[in-house]
Formats: structure tokens, C-alpha cells, sequence
């Protein structure tokens, strides 16, 4: 597939430079070390998988390069390439596509198409980019996506009321319990101007895992009409399991969200809501006392403190310790599943907010979450000290009892940091960062680590 795509840019790259042009490339050197078996938490979550899970010492080199192709031919068509691939050494030698992708533009719409990941929100201080569901731990999995670009004014009620949706269609590959995962994802936002300096934003995020081998059960159903059933969050027919046709067709899993903005001349300020979803219980908020709640303010001159997260997250109720099977309510065990036994993950980093970790994996293959019954308070913190040189901070704190299933003898605390400078100036050839990491409690291995980074940007 990506010797496929890979032709298909090189065969379009002479006919697309006639329009105008937009583009950087950066080319860096990172290096990471730990005390303990692997690296400082932070140091490999929330990193696009961009490292291994399992492994004290990296050694990359990556190169990034994005480019943009406005008014293609005199039209309002635009075009965007982008790649991202790195050269690692950790004990063996190895190369990586992060980012590889074809992105079209036309009006307020675009088709992308490759591996890439969501645009980063609040700055990178957030625990999971604000939506319980959607945060940038693992590598982008390949997917074609259809969606607007940004919010769109909506017809009369253009003045106060805007939107943006998205439709996409993934694979979650063979590396995983059932083979040939598909991933299927939508999204519905509306955003209410309250007034010109407050806007109110409300969505929705639905994913539904479909299709594949299951080694218990073989082919799984992946006809059109089994896939109306899959999107359209219905139970499945008779060529469906028990199991779905009892609850629902597939993996079905997602959140709802909800964004408070202020806008002020000296500072802004944004409260964020996400309720996460299993099944009908969860949408009908049965699990109403689970939630990620957040709080971003960020000043409009530079300080030495100029944005800072605060962040709480609560599961530990999941619609109740009572499992009711035919109605399918309580134990909602999120981003596991009976059938999808690999869960809401993707090459062993989960899609969902990294605190739901560890994995449990079995003959190299992740049998699901190990841990999703916890409470967190994490804290986000960025700020100059200089022009050149600006900084910024991550502690998190979390209380962690398992699953239901499968709860902790005794709970587990577990305290995990990372604090990391960066020294960036026209008149120095390179950007400089240097981070280290500290991780203590029982969750993981008391360890820390220290990261490297020299880059250079054109």
C-alpha cells in the first residue's frame, strides 16, 4: 500500500507546482535514554507512536516535509502533501512512516487520504488533545477522510451558528486479534457565537470497529448492508454474533463534547467537556459521573507562564458493577471488547487518552486494556524565559484499580512528569531542546529519562 501511494505522489508532483506554493521541511536528531526497561511515560505517549513502547534507549533520525499547492490551474482547488519518516536505532535498526498523506481542498471541503493524525489542540498540554476518544498517542492508522475544513457558516443562521463534520473510513491492519480490522469514525460539531467574545461548541464523536477474522469465529460480516447496520449504531441480523444482535453491530464506541470559549483582549480562556460511550447505556448517561473536564488559558504576550492545562478525568463508574446482558447495561469496560479483543488500540499504543494503559498483550498481540478504572488530575504548563528560549511542563497524577473484570489486588498510584526546554533563534543554525522525564508509583517502573533533540527548519 505505501510503494501504491508513494507512486501516485511522485506521478502527481510535476503537474502541481502551476499554482502557488507553501512549504516547510525540518530534518532532526533525537535522542532518548531511560534508567528503567523503557522510556519516562511522557517521553513515548502523546507522540503519535512515534517511538516503541518497550525500549530504554532511541537513537532517530527523522525528516519532515509538508507542502501546499494553492489555486491549482487558475481554480479553488489546493492541494497539500505531507511525509514524516524516521531512521531509528533501538537495538536493531529500523524506519518508520509517522506521517505519509494527500490532502485536497475545494471551497470549505476536503478528501484526505493516507496516514495522518488530528491537529493538536491546547497547545500539546492536554493528557488525551481534550477528547477522551480522539488523542494523539498512537500512529495514525490509514484512512480516506471527507469533511468540511473548519466550521462553516450555516446558511440564515450563518451570523451565530456555524459547523464542521467528518466521515472517514480506516485500517487497523493484521497486527491486532482479529485480522483486517476496519475503523470507521464520524463527527458532528456546531459551534453558537453567544456573543463576540463567547462561543459555545457542542459535538459528537462515534466510532465502530467492523469486519476482520476473528480467529474464534472466522470472517465477521462486511457486506453493504451488514455496514448500514455497523454505521448507523444498530443491532446486527442474523448473520451477526449473538452478542450484537442483542446490543449492537461491532465495536461501537464514542463521546460526546462540549467547548465553553472567552475571548478577552489580555488572555483567553476554554472549558472542555468529554463524556466517553460504550454502548446505549453510555449514551443514554447511565455513566454520567464519568467524565474528562478540562480548563486552557492562554495569555496573549509572552510570559513566563503564558498557557497552562489543568485536567480531571473520572471512570471508575462505567454505568454500574452489575453487568446486564440482554440489555446490554453496566460494566461498560471502556475501549475493550469481547469479540474486538485488541480494543480500541493501534500497534500497541491506545487511540483513546493514553492513561488507559497499560495493554495487555499475549503472543505479541494486544489483548486490550489492562487499566481503565481511574481518576486523574494533570496539570500543562508552557511559557518563555526568553525570546529564544521557552519551556514547558506536564505532571499527572493518576489513582488506578483495573477493570472490572480484572481489578488491582490494591490500587495503584502512579505520578508520571516530563519538563522540556526549547532554545530556537534566527541567529543559531539549529533548534536546541533538551527534556527529561521522571515516572514514580506503582503503575510502572520508577524510572526517568533524558531527551536530546537537535533540528534544523527551512
Amino acid at each position: 500500500m505505501i510503494r501504491r501511494f508513494l507512486l501516485i505522489l511522485i506521478i502527481l508532483f510535476p503537474f502541481i507546482g502551476r499554482g502557488q506554493y507553501a512549504g516547510h521541511s525540518t530534518i532532526s536528531f533525537e535522542s532518548l535514554y531511560s534508567t528503567g526497561n523503557d522510556l519516562p511515560f511522557w517521553f513515548s505517549h502523546n507522540q503519535s507512536g512515534r517511538y516503541d513502547t518497550l525500549t530504554k534507549s532511541v537513537q532517530a533520525l527523522s525528516v519532515q516535509s509538508y507542502h501546499r499547492f494553492n489555486d491549482l490551474f487558475g481554480s479553488p482547488l489546493n492541494l497539500k502533501l505531507g511525509i514524516d519518516g524516521s531512521f531509528q536505532y533501538n537495538n536493531h535498526f529500523s524506519f518508520r512512516f509517522n506521517e505519509l498523506y494527500a490532502k485536497t481542498f475545494l471551497w470549505n471541503f476536503k478528501l484526505e487520504a493516507g496516514w495522518f493524525h488530528d491537529e493538536e489542540n491546547f497547545s500539546g498540554l492536554s493528557s488525551s488533545n481534550g477528547d477522551l476518544t480522539r488523542s494523539l498517542n498512537a500512529r495514525p492508522y490509514p484512512k480516506v477522510r471527507f469533511g468540511t475544513d473548519q466550521f462553516i457558516p450555516f446558511f440564515f443562521f450563518k451570523e451565530w451558528f456555524s459547523f464542521k463534520a467528518e466521515y472517514d473510513e480506516g485500517w487497523l491492519g493484521d497486527d491486532r486479534y482479529v485480522k483486517g480490522t476496519h475503523l470507521h469514525h464520524k463527527s458532528l460539531y456546531g459551534k453558537f457565537r453567544l456573543n463576540n467574545r463567547c462561543y459555545l461548541t457542542a459535538g459528537l464523536n462515534h466510532f465502530v470497529m467492523w469486519g476482520g477474522i476473528s480467529p474464534l469465529y472466522g470472517q465477521l460480516p462486511d457486506d453493504f448492508h451488514s455496514y448500514l447496520l455497523y454505521i448507523t449504531g444498530q443491532a446486527g441480523d442474523a448473520k451477526f454474533l449473538e452478542t450484537d444482535q442483542y446490543n449492537v453491530a461491532g465495536n461501537q464506541l464514542g463521546s460526546y463534547y462540549l467547548q465553553l470559549d472567552v475571548i478577552r483582549d489580555r488572555f483567553n480562556l476554554t472549558f472542555y467537556y468529554s463524556h466517553p460511550f460504550e454502548d446505549r447505556s453510555g449514551m443514554e448517561y447511565d455513566n454520567w459521573r464519568d467524565n474528562l473536564i478540562g480548563a486552557y488559558f492562554m495569555l496573549s504576550k509572552r510570559a513566563l507562564i503564558n498557557k497552562v492545562v489543568y485536567e480531571f478525568m473520572y471512570t471508575l463508574n462505567q454505568s454500574g458493577p452489575i453487568h446486564q446482558y440482554h440489555v446490554m447495561r453496566g460494566r461498560d469496560n471502556y475501549f475493550n471488547h469481547g469479540i474486538y479483543m485488541s480494543g480500541f488500540t493501534y500497534r500497541e499504543y491506545t487511540l483513546a487518552s493514553p492513561l488507559f494503559s497499560p495493554l495487555t498483550v499475549s503472543d505479541g498481540v494486544v489483548r486490550g486494556i489492562a487499566n481503565n478504572r481511574l481518576v486523574m488530575h494533570h496539570l500543562g504548563v508552557e511559557g518563555s524565559i526568553s525570546t529564544a528560549l521557552t519551556w514547558k511542563g506536564l505532571f499527572t497524577y493518576s489513582h488506578n484499580l483495573g477493570t472490572y473484570n480484572n481489578p488491582y489486588e490494591n490500587p495503584k498510584n502512579q505520578f508520571s512528569s516530563l519538563l522540556s526546554f526549547t532554545y530556537s533563534t534566527p541567529s543559531f543554525p539549529v533548534d536546541l531542546s533538551l527534556a527529561a522525564g521522571v515516572d514514580l508509583g506503582d503503575m510502572y517502573q520508577n524510572r526517568c529519562g533524558i531527551l536530546i533533540q537537535i533540528s534544523k527548519k527551512w
